[in-house]
């Protein structure tokens, strides 16, 4: 019961006692209701990078409560956005109009967001996308598509996060980040369009994500993401908006 910085370790201890007993994931902030309590993935941090340390054993059962939620900071709230955005910017294009009227007041933990079910739907969607693209490709073995395309600002994502000493920026806030990065990534090699680009990062602005500087020195975040999971013969694999 609780965030993904409890889940992912926990399942983790499910997956090696007695080489795997069954758990149950009871997630009770906002990223870990739409991303990180679905899927399977359970590890631990390194110093040397995000969740190099892990398995993949999946609970039971999954409980959503959204009453939970109302209990978060707002910071919470609003950085959990990050995770969603990626998912809307993955082609859901009901889940991003939605973020694009609604998604302040999501982020602000108005009464009336919980109240009219927009809540609702920002976790549904993203959750039911996720288990699909699980099911069909758990372990990501697919070569273009599949599971790797939920990495999708996750690269720069988990770089910012290492150099950080995970200390400062919430998950959601990496992701954001690291999501403009992908889209202007794929702007500069012609991959992704110049008006998707402008749609993308113009949501992540109006829900104030990835906004500020960083002061992290950009040689360390590069060399960070060479301890990225995602790589395939040695080269490190990007997913980039399209």
């Amino acid at each position: 019961v609780g965030g993904g910085a409890l889940g992912d370790p926990a399942g983790f201890l499910a997956a090696s006692y007695l080489r795997g007993v069954p758990w149950i994931g009871v997630p009770t902030t906002l990223v870990a209701q739409v991303d990180s309590s679905i899927g399977g993935k359970t590890g631990v941090d390194l110093p040397e990078g995000k969740n190099l340390l892990g398995a993949f054993h999946h609970p039971a059962s999954i409980i959503l409560d959204i009453a939970a939620l109302q209990t978060l900071p707002g910071r919470q709230l609003r950085a959990a956005l990050g995770e969603i955005v990626k998912m809307a910017a993955l082609g859901d294009e009901a889940l991003f109009a939605t973020l694009e009227t609604e998604g302040e007041a999501v982020a602000t933990g108005t009464a009336a967001a919980f109240e009219t079910g927009i809540v609702a739907e920002i976790v549904e969607r993203p959750a039911w996308a996720k288990v699909a693209v699980v099911a069909a490709d758990e372990r990501e073995q697919g070569a273009t598509g599949g599971r790797i395309t939920l990495n999708l600002g996750h690269t720069v994502a988990h770089a910012l996060e290492a150099v950080d000493g995970y200390a400062n920026l919430l998950h959601g806030e990496a992701v954001a980040y690291g999501t403009r990065a992908a889209v202007r990534i794929g702007v500069a090699m012609g991959v992704t369009p110049a008006d998707r680009a402008a749609r993308i990062e113009g949501l992540l602005t109006r829900l104030a994500l990835g906004v500020a500087p960083l002061a992290y020195p950009a040689d360390a975040v590069v060399e960070a993401t060479r301890t990225d999971k995602k790589h395939a013969g040695g080269r490190l694999r990007w997913v980039l908006p399209t």
